[in-house]
């Protein structure tokens, strides 16, 4: 059985050209307002408003496919998006939504590995790429703005692993504690 076109495509890529007006807060305002880059002088924002990618979504649209490799993060930027499993029948369940001024996928700038969950805009979305080729050549060409996305996002990462732990914790996951009952890690 042969693979459809659709199929083939990767969507993180697939409409990186789409040209639409633009008629929002200006993308250094937005950049701005993400943790991972509130530290940035107003310069740098101008710096990496220059090499993020906007992309336009329409509704269902699959923004990433489970499996794929992971390449990047993306930031709502209106609208909003769905994430799907695969539910123990095998049809496609909503286990989250997040929307504008929301990261998905932040982890992929340092873990390559495939992306465990499926995500499609469910309304019309803007949302604002930025792919691991951008931070190596940010830390090439500027390396102190590519350090400070890094140690920014290193911060963001912990504080998200910290939830996640806390949520398993209080969903009745057991941990090895030591004698103090501080959970071992």
């Amino acid at each position: 059985m042969e693979a459809s076109a659709e199929e083939w495509e990767d969507p993180e890529w697939a409409n990186l050209f789409r040209q639409e007006a633009q008629a929002q807060l200006p993308l250094e305002a937005i950049l701005a307002g993400v943790p991972v880059f509130s530290t940035l002088t107003p310069r740098e924002l101008w710096t990496l408003a220059r090499i993020v990618h906007p992309r336009r979504f329409v509704t269902g649209e699959t923004i990433i496919r489970r499996g794929a490799e992971q390449s990047g993060f993306y930031l709502v930027r209106s609208g909003s998006v769905q994430i799907l499993r695969l539910n123990t029948n095998g049809a496609p369940q909503v286990v989250g939504a997040l929307g504008p001024g929301e990261l998905l996928g932040e982890f992929a700038l340092v873990d390559g590995s495939p992306r465990t969950s499926t995500v499609v805009a469910a309304e019309p979305s803007e949302l604002i790429g930025f792919f691991k080729p951008d931070l190596m050549d940010l830390m090439v060409t500027n390396p102190g703005l590519g350090c400070k996305i890094l140690l920014n996002l290193a911060e963001q990462m912990g504080q998200t692993l910290t939830k996640d732990y806390q949520t398993l914790v209080e969903l009745g996951y057991d941990f090895l504690q030591d004698e103090e009952g501080m959970t071992a890690r």
